[in-house]
Protein backbone atom coordinates (compact mmCIF):
# COMPACT_ATOMS: atom_id res chain seq x y z
CA UNK A 1 0.00 0.00 0.00
CA UNK A 2 1.51 3.36 -0.89
CA UNK A 3 1.26 6.42 1.53
CA UNK A 4 -1.60 7.67 -1.29
CA UNK A 5 -3.94 4.80 -0.85
CA UNK A 6 -3.80 5.30 3.09
CA UNK A 7 -5.65 8.47 2.20
CA UNK A 8 -3.99 10.29 5.08
CA UNK A 9 -0.91 11.50 6.89
CA UNK A 10 1.11 9.06 7.59
CA UNK A 11 0.76 9.24 11.54
CA UNK A 12 -2.97 9.13 11.54
CA UNK A 13 -4.55 6.12 13.47
CA UNK A 14 -6.66 3.76 11.98
CA UNK A 15 -9.27 1.39 14.80
CA UNK A 16 -8.93 -2.23 13.82
CA UNK A 17 -11.80 -4.17 12.58
CA UNK A 18 -11.42 -6.89 15.25
CA UNK A 19 -10.98 -6.31 18.95
CA UNK A 20 -7.18 -5.80 19.91
CA UNK A 21 -5.08 -4.19 21.60
CA UNK A 22 -4.19 -1.35 20.78
CA UNK A 23 -7.05 -0.57 18.95
CA UNK A 24 -5.54 1.67 16.29
CA UNK A 25 -2.63 1.83 14.30
CA UNK A 26 -0.87 4.27 11.01
CA UNK A 27 0.98 3.84 7.95
CA UNK A 28 3.98 3.65 10.14
CA UNK A 29 2.96 0.47 11.75
CA UNK A 30 1.54 -1.11 8.25
CA UNK A 31 5.58 -0.19 6.81
CA UNK A 32 6.56 -2.32 10.14
CA UNK A 33 4.41 -5.27 9.97
CA UNK A 34 6.13 -5.84 6.61
CA UNK A 35 8.99 -6.38 8.54
CA UNK A 36 8.29 -7.83 11.67
CA UNK A 37 5.77 -10.47 10.61
CA UNK A 38 8.13 -12.65 9.06
CA UNK A 39 10.05 -13.27 12.24
CA UNK A 40 7.51 -14.91 14.14
CA UNK A 41 7.69 -18.43 13.25
CA UNK A 42 8.42 -21.85 14.88
CA UNK A 43 11.42 -23.38 13.88
CA UNK A 44 9.29 -25.70 10.98
CA UNK A 45 7.19 -22.90 9.65
CA UNK A 46 8.24 -21.88 6.00
CA UNK A 47 5.90 -18.74 4.46
CA UNK A 48 4.82 -19.11 1.21
CA UNK A 49 4.48 -15.59 -0.70
CA UNK A 50 3.30 -14.55 -3.62
CA UNK A 51 1.80 -11.40 -4.77
CA UNK A 52 -2.01 -10.26 -5.12
CA UNK A 53 -4.29 -9.54 -8.47
CA UNK A 54 -5.17 -6.57 -6.92
CA UNK A 55 -2.01 -5.35 -6.34
CA UNK A 56 -0.97 -1.81 -6.62
CA UNK A 57 2.57 -2.23 -8.47
CA UNK A 58 3.82 0.97 -8.10
CA UNK A 59 5.74 0.26 -4.92
CA UNK A 60 7.25 2.66 -2.55
CA UNK A 61 10.99 2.97 -1.70
CA UNK A 62 10.52 1.29 1.97
CA UNK A 63 8.99 -1.72 -0.04
CA UNK A 64 12.01 -1.86 -2.36
CA UNK A 65 13.96 -2.00 0.69
CA UNK A 66 11.75 -4.88 1.41
CA UNK A 67 12.21 -6.76 -1.17
CA UNK A 68 16.05 -6.94 -0.73
CA UNK A 69 15.32 -8.26 2.95
CA UNK A 70 12.57 -11.39 1.87
CA UNK A 71 12.00 -11.42 -1.72
CA UNK A 72 13.35 -13.68 -4.13
CA UNK A 73 16.43 -14.25 -6.50
CA UNK A 74 16.66 -14.63 -9.97
CA UNK A 75 18.77 -18.00 -9.46
CA UNK A 76 16.21 -19.91 -8.28
CA UNK A 77 14.46 -19.17 -11.21
CA UNK A 78 13.89 -23.01 -13.77
CA UNK A 79 15.66 -22.35 -17.19
CA UNK A 80 12.66 -21.54 -18.72
CA UNK A 81 11.82 -19.22 -16.08
CA UNK A 82 15.34 -17.57 -16.03
CA UNK A 83 15.17 -17.77 -19.93
CA UNK A 84 12.06 -15.37 -19.93
CA UNK A 85 14.08 -13.35 -17.20
CA UNK A 86 16.52 -12.75 -19.14
CA UNK A 87 14.29 -11.76 -22.15
CA UNK A 88 12.42 -9.42 -20.49
CA UNK A 89 15.41 -7.54 -18.95
CA UNK A 90 17.15 -7.26 -22.37
CA UNK A 91 14.02 -5.74 -24.04
CA UNK A 92 13.62 -3.53 -21.28
CA UNK A 93 17.10 -2.14 -20.84
CA UNK A 94 16.53 1.45 -22.58
CA UNK A 95 13.48 2.10 -20.43
CA UNK A 96 13.81 4.19 -17.93
CA UNK A 97 12.66 2.14 -14.15
CA UNK A 98 12.21 3.18 -10.85
CA UNK A 99 12.39 -0.21 -8.84
CA UNK A 100 13.97 -3.83 -9.29
CA UNK A 101 13.32 -5.14 -12.47
CA UNK A 102 13.02 -8.40 -10.97
CA UNK A 103 10.79 -6.99 -8.42
CA UNK A 104 8.42 -5.68 -11.48
CA UNK A 105 8.67 -8.61 -13.22
CA UNK A 106 7.84 -10.86 -10.59
CA UNK A 107 5.14 -9.26 -9.30
CA UNK A 108 3.09 -8.43 -12.45
CA UNK A 109 3.60 -12.24 -13.33
CA UNK A 110 2.86 -13.03 -9.90
CA UNK A 111 6.04 -15.23 -9.22
CA UNK A 112 5.89 -16.87 -5.81
CA UNK A 113 8.51 -18.26 -3.59
CA UNK A 114 9.10 -20.02 -0.20
CA UNK A 115 10.68 -18.06 2.32
CA UNK A 116 12.47 -19.67 5.52
CA UNK A 117 15.00 -18.89 8.34
CA UNK A 118 16.86 -20.21 10.78
CA UNK A 119 19.57 -19.05 13.82
CA UNK A 120 23.16 -19.75 13.11
CA UNK A 121 26.01 -19.42 14.86
CA UNK A 122 28.19 -16.70 12.66
CA UNK A 123 31.64 -15.02 13.37
CA UNK A 124 30.10 -11.36 13.16
CA UNK A 125 33.22 -9.98 14.67
CA UNK A 126 37.22 -11.15 14.57
CA UNK A 127 38.68 -13.21 17.02
CA UNK A 128 39.20 -13.67 20.13
CA UNK A 129 35.17 -12.39 20.18
CA UNK A 130 32.99 -15.23 20.34
CA UNK A 131 30.41 -16.26 18.08
CA UNK A 132 27.09 -14.85 17.44
CA UNK A 133 23.67 -15.46 16.71
CA UNK A 134 22.32 -14.41 13.23
CA UNK A 135 19.26 -15.02 10.92
CA UNK A 136 20.52 -17.03 7.73
CA UNK A 137 17.68 -16.72 5.70
CA UNK A 138 16.71 -19.08 2.34
CA UNK A 139 14.54 -18.98 -0.50
CA UNK A 140 13.13 -21.90 -2.74
CA UNK A 141 11.30 -22.09 -5.83
CA UNK A 142 7.46 -23.56 -5.33
CA UNK A 143 7.78 -26.87 -7.75
CA UNK A 144 3.73 -26.84 -8.55
CA UNK A 145 3.67 -23.51 -9.85
CA UNK A 146 2.70 -22.98 -13.13
CA UNK A 147 4.97 -21.80 -15.68
CA UNK A 148 2.09 -21.10 -18.17
CA UNK A 149 1.84 -17.94 -15.99
CA UNK A 150 4.98 -16.72 -17.08
CA UNK A 151 4.50 -17.54 -21.22
CA UNK A 152 6.07 -15.75 -24.07
CA UNK A 153 2.88 -13.69 -24.67
CA UNK A 154 2.78 -12.52 -21.01
CA UNK A 155 6.10 -11.25 -21.39
CA UNK A 156 5.45 -9.02 -24.44
CA UNK A 157 2.56 -7.72 -22.38
CA UNK A 158 4.62 -6.79 -19.42
CA UNK A 159 7.27 -5.59 -21.94
CA UNK A 160 4.34 -3.27 -23.69
CA UNK A 161 3.04 -1.86 -20.61
CA UNK A 162 3.69 1.74 -19.78
CA UNK A 163 6.69 1.45 -17.22
CA UNK A 164 5.57 2.76 -13.63
CA UNK A 165 1.58 1.78 -14.28
CA UNK A 166 -0.31 0.05 -12.07
CA UNK A 167 -2.46 -2.13 -14.44
CA UNK A 168 -1.23 -2.82 -18.12
CA UNK A 169 -4.21 -2.86 -19.74
CA UNK A 170 -5.43 0.49 -18.66
CA UNK A 171 -1.75 2.11 -19.68
CA UNK A 172 -2.28 0.58 -23.14
CA UNK A 173 -5.64 2.09 -23.40
CA UNK A 174 -4.09 5.75 -22.16
CA UNK A 175 -1.30 5.41 -24.50
CA UNK A 176 -3.29 5.39 -27.60
CA UNK A 177 -4.00 8.94 -27.26
CA UNK A 178 -7.61 9.94 -27.90
CA UNK A 179 -10.39 7.75 -28.18
CA UNK A 180 -12.11 7.42 -31.80
CA UNK A 181 -15.11 9.10 -30.42
CA UNK A 182 -13.67 12.27 -29.25
CA UNK A 183 -11.28 12.38 -32.58
CA UNK A 184 -14.61 12.08 -34.47
CA UNK A 185 -16.22 15.42 -32.27
CA UNK A 186 -13.16 17.10 -32.56
CA UNK A 187 -13.04 17.03 -36.70
CA UNK A 188 -16.65 17.49 -36.32
CA UNK A 189 -15.64 21.15 -34.77
CA UNK A 190 -12.69 21.75 -37.27
CA UNK A 191 -14.84 21.02 -40.26
CA UNK A 192 -17.77 23.18 -39.24
CA UNK A 193 -15.37 26.03 -38.98
CA UNK A 194 -13.72 26.04 -42.28
CA UNK A 195 -17.04 25.34 -43.61
CA UNK A 196 -17.85 28.65 -42.12
CA UNK A 197 -15.22 30.71 -43.64
CA UNK A 198 -15.93 33.67 -46.06
CA UNK A 199 -12.45 34.90 -47.89
CA UNK A 200 -9.51 32.79 -48.10
CA UNK A 201 -7.35 34.64 -44.95
CA UNK A 202 -10.22 33.63 -42.71
CA UNK A 203 -10.13 29.91 -44.38
CA UNK A 204 -6.41 30.17 -43.34
CA UNK A 205 -6.76 31.93 -39.89
CA UNK A 206 -9.71 28.88 -38.77
CA UNK A 207 -6.83 26.36 -40.21
CA UNK A 208 -4.36 28.10 -38.01
CA UNK A 209 -6.57 27.47 -34.93
CA UNK A 210 -7.56 24.39 -36.06
CA UNK A 211 -3.95 22.86 -35.95
CA UNK A 212 -3.66 24.47 -32.60
CA UNK A 213 -6.75 22.78 -30.94
CA UNK A 214 -4.66 19.26 -32.34
CA UNK A 215 -1.30 20.62 -30.64
CA UNK A 216 -2.83 21.85 -27.87
CA UNK A 217 -4.66 18.16 -27.39
CA UNK A 218 -1.26 16.36 -27.89
CA UNK A 219 0.50 19.02 -25.11
CA UNK A 220 -2.23 18.12 -22.83
CA UNK A 221 -1.70 14.08 -23.33
CA UNK A 222 2.25 14.57 -23.05
CA UNK A 223 1.69 16.50 -19.89
CA UNK A 224 -0.06 13.66 -18.29
CA UNK A 225 2.96 11.50 -19.14
CA UNK A 226 4.92 13.37 -17.73
CA UNK A 227 2.95 13.22 -14.49
CA UNK A 228 2.69 9.49 -14.07
CA UNK A 229 6.81 9.62 -14.78
CA UNK A 230 6.85 12.39 -12.06
CA UNK A 231 4.74 10.06 -9.65
CA UNK A 232 6.68 6.91 -9.83
CA UNK A 233 10.18 8.66 -9.40
CA UNK A 234 9.73 10.58 -6.27
CA UNK A 235 7.86 8.93 -3.89
CA UNK A 236 6.57 10.41 -0.79
CA UNK A 237 7.78 7.92 1.58
CA UNK A 238 11.65 8.25 0.35
CA UNK A 239 11.46 12.42 0.77
CA UNK A 240 10.11 11.46 4.05
CA UNK A 241 11.48 8.98 6.09
CA UNK A 242 14.85 8.16 3.58
CA UNK A 243 16.30 11.00 1.57
CA UNK A 244 18.06 13.46 2.54
CA UNK A 245 15.28 16.52 2.60
CA UNK A 246 13.55 14.07 5.08
CA UNK A 247 16.26 14.59 7.32
CA UNK A 248 16.09 17.76 7.35
CA UNK A 249 13.03 18.40 8.57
Amino acid sequence: MNITDWNQKPFTSKTFSQPYHPMSYNYIDYMDVWYNMFYLQSYQHSWFIQFSRTCNFQFPAWFQKWWTFFGLLDSIFPPDIQEKFEFYKKRTSSQPFTQPKLLTFCSRLRIPWILTWNIIKKQEQPHPFPLSLSREFNIKWWDKFNHDFVCQQKVLELISARPGSSNSKDSSNSSQGPTQEEFLTLKSKCQASLAAATDLEQYRQELLQTLKQFDDQQENEDNEEIVISDDSYVDPEFILYGGPMGQAR
